[in-house]
């Protein structure tokens, strides 16, 4: 389940915003502590009315629009808006459900949010409801009454209602967003591989988040994430892949890598890992043909075999979007961008199969002359947890890589995020599976398509 990140709530409340938070922690906040821009406090919870559905929409929708925060239901307030008193409501399974549903049926896009029970020692299903808005690159937000569309946002201490310039601008501000994040993603990329050895092939990915995490890195964190990566390998799908050798740093970046040549270019796997949550991460993962006489595969050029492309793409994508959430404390939707690199008219490259048999002749697939690129838009959790959400995501991306040679869709796994068997080699088959079940994933045995 997806967190708030909110450094300033976690401090006042003393832990994680998630279902590990504590009535201590949240009475904790009696006496004094102020509402504020992410933070509102209710007496009681939210009726049935339509002004009642209403008021929790837009309270809801007023946070998302602005930059998320908390609602506590049962925090009594006094007349400076600063909690006073722990009033309590029913923090049911109906109760939490009947408000949810409630903000799901009427505000659209649909909001992140979630409703944790914080329950009173002394009084059995009594306590906080502590509703969390995540915001999002989705905004605004609307709440929907009788065919009109009403936008809210929180300012100050106070839920407004936008309007018809207002709602315009953020939407100019959403779509300018989208624009200005790819446009990151890329040329974080260009400069990422210029230190990559072009003697090489690489998967290249990136990924910018869309609400900017930051921490600041010093001899500790070095040393921590030297401690956490070196002589470790990246993992897509349960299979190791490469090896992190050592660790330093760039300017504003953490910077792991599996060997240097004598220039310093980066060799095998690298990864440069920003304040902000941005990072690339390369993996060379394939093998060059140069030889034009060579009669065993595509010459001259790369061979991709795409069982090992989607792997790679899984692990590198789990890999940055933990430096985003756990690192750096980003949150929210992140911009993804995956390359091959170095591909060009002289050092064309070829899809495989991962039996070895090239696709051109199978398939009808074709060579590219240029790099492929693939982006993509993933919510940052689902993308630092294994399982579905972070499959479909690489389904996505790497399809949009293998069509560029004339492949319609990657063929390992489905749009859903589920494993299709028969395409993977007999030795990366029980590794697969047996992630396939830790992880809820659903194993199919029909052919794609």
């Amino acid at each position: 389940m997806p967190t708030l990140r909110n450094r300033r709530l976690e401090q006042l409340l003393g832990g994680p915003i998630d279902e590990s938070l504590t009535y201590t922690q949240v009475a904790g906040l009696i006496p004094g502590t102020a509402e504020g821009p992410d933070l509102d406090f209710k007496r009681d919870t939210y009726g049935s009315r339509d002004k009642d559905r209403k008021a929790l929409c837009g309270d809801v929708g007023g946070l998302a629009n602005a930059n998320g925060g908390l609602l506590i239901l049962g925090m009594e307030e006094d007349s400076q808006g600063r909690a006073a008193k722990a009033e309590g409501v029913n923090i049911s399974d109906a109760e939490r459900l009947r408000l949810h549903q409630t903000v799901v049926a009427n505000v659209q896009p649909t909001p992140t949010f979630d409703i944790i029970p914080v329950e009173d020692p002394d009084r059995t299903g009594t306590g906080f409801l502590v509703i969390w808005v995540a915001r999002i690159a989705t905004a605004p937000h609307a709440y929907i009454q009788n065919n009109t569309l009403l936008y809210p946002k929180r300012i100050g201490t106070q839920t407004v209602w936008l309007t018809e310039a207002l709602v315009a601008e953020a939407y100019r501000a959403r779509f300018a967003g989208l624009a200005d994040r790819i446009s990151e993603a890329a040329r974080i990329e260009r400069d990422f591989t210029s230190r990559l050895d072009s003697r090489q092939s690489w998967l290249v990915a990136t990924l910018v988040p869309d609400l900017p995490g930051d921490f600041r890195i010093d001899t500790a964190t070095l040393k921590a994430f030297d401690e956490e990566i070196a002589g470790r390998s990246i993992v897509g799908l349960g299979i190791p892949l490469v090896r992190f050798l050592g660790t330093r740093v760039r300017h504003r970046r953490l910077v792991g890598a599996g060997e240097y040549d004598s220039h310093g270019l980066y060799l095998a796997l690298a990864c440069e890992l920003h304040e902000s949550g941005s990072g690339s991460i390369a993996v060379s993962f394939d093998t060059r043909y140069p030889r034009p006489d060579h009669l065993d595969g595509p010459t001259p050029g790369s061979r991709i075999d795409d069982e090992g492309l989607v792997t790679t793409v899984a692990a590198a994508l789990r890999f940055l979007a933990i430096h985003a959430r756990d690192r750096a404390a980003a949150g929210g939707l992140a911009t993804l961008r995956v390359t091959i690199f170095p591909v060009a008219p002289d050092l064309p490259a070829y899809l495989m199969h991962s039996g070895g048999h090239g696709f051109a002749n199978e398939l009808g697939t074709h060579p590219v002359w240029q790099p492929p690129v693939a982006d993509a838009v993933a919510d940052i959790d689902d993308l630092a947890t294994d399982g579905r959400g972070l499959l479909a995501a690489t389904y996505r991306l790497a399809t949009g890589l293998v069509q560029e040679f004339g492949r319609a869709e990657v063929l390992q796994l489905t749009a859903d995020g589920n494993l299709r068997r028969r395409y993977w080699n007999r030795q990366a088959q029980r590794d697969v599976m047996r992630y396939a079940e830790q992880h809820d994933v659903d194993v199919l045995e029909d052919m794609a398509g």
